[in-house]
């Protein structure tokens, strides 16, 4: 430093702070200075040497300089401090702390945003979903590349590299679906990265979609009844009445678990809640799954079967009294499947039987769209109304098998209570005695 006295400048040694520090075992210098109260060590990466301990000195020198002037910048002097470290002590200095691209790793803002917005998501099924694609396909692969280092081009390799890791196909490339799927929690992160440090970025996102080989859609597989009832058949019995509700109602396993005995009102199924990994759930996949289904003579039966075995305030159990698992069924079904040497069929395969038989048999089309829970003619035919071909054949077997009664329209809700096989009224009994 310079001083001046008179017309003389005279120069005086500079003002030292902190300390240089070394470590047991290792060959390295260290520095070690109070920064807004708090104790710094950080090691230099620079050998034990009589040089490197002046250039460290000089630099301990410069830090107390530019302290005491206030031109001090934490995070410019020590760029692989933390994330949270860079913020703290940027806010102390009166500043906004914004690292660039280069600066921050995917895998330590992945792991901070999985504390503060993940637990935010309201449905099980997206959170479960984001966890699985991150910790075994997206951090595996991205946790050390910078923000900056996230390309169109490496996003697009890693996505030819995707391959299935179990089941018959291991080893087989991932479909397009698939793989898009797998870069939505990305591109979740990403958005959210560049909106919390506000960096502007072309997205490599953009245009990826474009650049990946289109596969056929995968369309669920209409049963046919001759199939059908081999397959109950080979289904074990606690679970085949509980399968013949699917494929007679339309409702899916995540309904399935989700009724409760209070959800029969009258001759109707009031269709109001899923349970889904767990959890239940007080809205369905949209607001028009909400809806009732008539009982008739064919669902009776099976209903009278499921709801007399069992006083659980739930419809549908598994065998060991548990409430109704999907993950667990489906593996039974699949199971069956196989048994019965039948096509190969979903679970869900069962809604969908049951729009293309309802369609063959004469059920009117608007009248579908609201069994079926869709908001219009449109969807049931885009989405069934290919399956329909090939199965008139079975028309009056099906039509058999759901019973007229469900074929001809009721004028009215009736007000008369859903009566057991005796005839006697349900009443109030039906949470009670765990009977129709």
């Amino acid at each position: 430093m310079r001083m001046k006295k008179g017309n003389l400048a005279i120069e005086t040694p500079a003002k030292e702070t902190g300390a240089i520090k070394r470590r047991k075992g290792s060959k390295k210098l260290y520095v070690d200075f109070y920064y807004f109260g708090h104790r710094i060590t950080r090691s230099t990466e620079l050998d034990d040497t009589p040089a490197n301990e002046r250039k460290v000195r000089a630099f301990l020198n410069r830090i107390t300089e530019r302290i005491e002037n206030g031109t001090f910048k934490f995070a410019e002097a020590f760029p692989g401090s933390s994330d949270q470290e860079k913020a703290y002590f940027t806010q102390k200095e009166g500043r906004e702390y914004r690292p660039e691209p280069h600066q921050v790793l995917f895998g330590d803002y992945a792991k901070e945003w999985m504390l503060t917005i993940y637990p935010t998501f309201g449905s099980p099924t997206k959170r479960n979903d984001y966890k699985e694609a991150l910790e075994s396909r997206i951090l595996p692969h991205f946790k050390n590349f910078t923000f900056y280092q996230l390309t169109s081009m490496e996003l697009f390799k890693f996505t030819e590299s995707l391959v299935r890791q179990k089941g018959k196909d291991k080893g087989k490339p991932l479909s397009t679906a698939r793989k898009v799927n797998l870069l939505i929690p990305f591109r979740a992160i990403w958005n959210d990265a560049c909106d919390h440090y506000r960096w502007v970025l072309k997205s490599p996102f953009d245009n990826l979609k474009k650049k990946l080989p289109k596969t056929e859609k995968k369309e669920h597989t209409v049963i046919r009844l001759h199939d059908w009832l081999k397959f109950l058949d080979n289904l074990e019995d606690h679970y085949r009445p509980i399968a013949e509700m699917m494929i007679l109602t339309g409702m899916i396993p995540s309904e399935l678990g989700g009724l409760k005995r209070e959800d029969i009102e009258g001759d109707y199924i009031n269709v109001r809640s899923s349970y889904v990994l767990g959890e239940e759930k007080k809205s369905l996949k949209t607001a028009f799954r909400k809806r009732q289904i008539f009982i008739t003579q064919a669902i009776r039966e099976r209903l009278q079967i499921i709801l007399d075995r069992s006083s659980s305030p739930y419809v549908f159990i598994m065998e060991d009294g548990k409430r109704f698992n999907s993950s667990r069924f489906s593996k039974l079904w699949q199971k069956a499947v196989l048994t019965a040497g039948i096509p190969y069929v979903t679970s869900y395969s069962a809604r969908h039987s049951f729009a293309a038989w309802s369609l063959i048999i004469g059920v009117n089309p608007l009248r579908l769209v609201n069994l079926m829970g869709h908001a219009s003619k449109q969807m049931v035919y885009e989405v069934y109304g290919n399956y329909v071909e090939g199965l008139e054949d079975d028309a009056e077997e099906m039509l058999d098998y759901f019973g007229r009664d469900f074929v001809l329209p009721r004028k009215k809700k009736s007000p008369v209570p859903f009566r057991d096989s005796t005839g006697d009224s349900l009443g109030s009994s039906v949470l009670t005695t765990g009977t129709i």
